[in-house]
């Protein structure tokens, strides 16, 4: 398994084209651990109305959470998630496990 930055790992999320889906392993609130699903570049659920926020600037990475999805099809816009980047453990991507590094 190769590691990784939070920094490279979230480059790499970024890079992958749209449509692609990735995993993100991280630890919830509670202190569980949580492997996401996810989907990039999607604009299911958007509004166009924007976040009245950066979450780059709290440390957050907005995701598109695809069981969420899959669980109330009906209600696309209620399966974006934030997650912590400080909680991040492993990012799956290209076929390719990184685990995060705290360096």
């Amino acid at each position: 398994m190769n590691e990784i930055t939070i920094q490279e790992a979230v480059k790499k999320i970024q890079e992958l084209p749209n449509g692609t889906i990735y995993s993100v392993l991280f630890v919830k609130k509670d202190g569980s651990d949580r492997l996401m699903n996810s989907i990039r570049g999607t604009s299911r659920g958007v509004k166009g109305v924007g976040l009245a926020y950066d979450p780059a600037e709290k440390g957050l990475l907005p995701v598109y959470d695809l069981q969420a999805a899959k669980k109330d099809p009906a209600n696309p816009d209620k399966a974006w998630r934030m997650i912590n980047l400080e909680t991040v453990k492993e990012v799956t991507c290209g076929g390719m496990t990184f685990k995060v590094t705290r360096k």
